[in-house]
C-alpha cells in the first residue's frame, strides 16, 4: 500500500481538502485499499478543526470534514512514499529540516507537471475556498494518472 501525504501550513484548509478529495476519488475508483491518504501542517496546532469554509466547500462535494483534527508534520511522516505540498516554501521547509526527505517531497503542481502553487484561502471568502478546492481536485486526478503509471 502506498502512503500519500498532503502538507500545507495549518492543516485546516488546503491539505485537509486535498486529503478528503483524494480519499473520495480513491473510493469512487475503488482504489482506496491501494493508497493510504493523510494530511499535515508544518505549523499546525494539533487538534484544530478544519476551517468553516473548508467544511462548507467539502460539504458541496458530499464530504464531511466535521471530524477533522489538524496534525503537525513530524519526522514520522517521512515514512510516507510521497509527500505533496501546496507551496514551494512548504517543500523547501521539509527538505531543509529533513534532508533525507529529498526525492519524495514534491510541490503538488510539480508532481503533476504544472509547477503551480495552491494559494492559501485561510480567512477569505467561500469563493476563494471553492477555487482552491477546484485547483486541488484538478491536480488530484493527475496524481491518480501518474500513480497508475508507476
Amino acid at each position: 500500500m502506498k502512503r500519500v501525504v498532503f502538507v500545507c501550513t495549518g492543516n485546516t484548509c488546503r491539505s485537509t481538502m486535498a486529503e478528503a478529495l483524494f480519499r473520495k476519488i480513491l473510493q469512487d475508483l475503488k482504489k482506496h485499499k491501494e493508497i493510504q491518504v493523510e494530511s499535515y501542517g508544518i505549523a499546525a496546532i494539533e487538534g484544530q478543526p478544519a476551517s468553516e469554509n473548508a467544511k462548507k466547500v467539502m460539504e458541496m462535494e458530499g464530504i464531511d470534514l466535521s471530524g477533522h483534527k489538524a496534525r503537525q508534520f513530524t519526522q514520522d511522516v517521512l515514512e510516507a512514499d510521497i509527500i505533496l505540498t501546496m507551496t514551494q516554501s512548504h517543500k523547501d521547509y521539509i527538505i531543509h529540516r529533513y534532508p533525507k526527505a529529498k526525492g519524495k517531497v514534491f510541490l503538488l503542481g510539480e508532481f503533476v507537471g504544472d509547477n503551480m502553487e495552491i494559494s492559501d484561502p485561510f480567512g477569505q471568502g467561500i469563493d476563494v475556498y471553492k477555487k482552491a478546492a477546484e485547483e486541488i481536485k484538478h491536480k488530484l486526478w493527475k496524481v491518480i494518472e501518474r500513480l497508475g503509471k508507476n
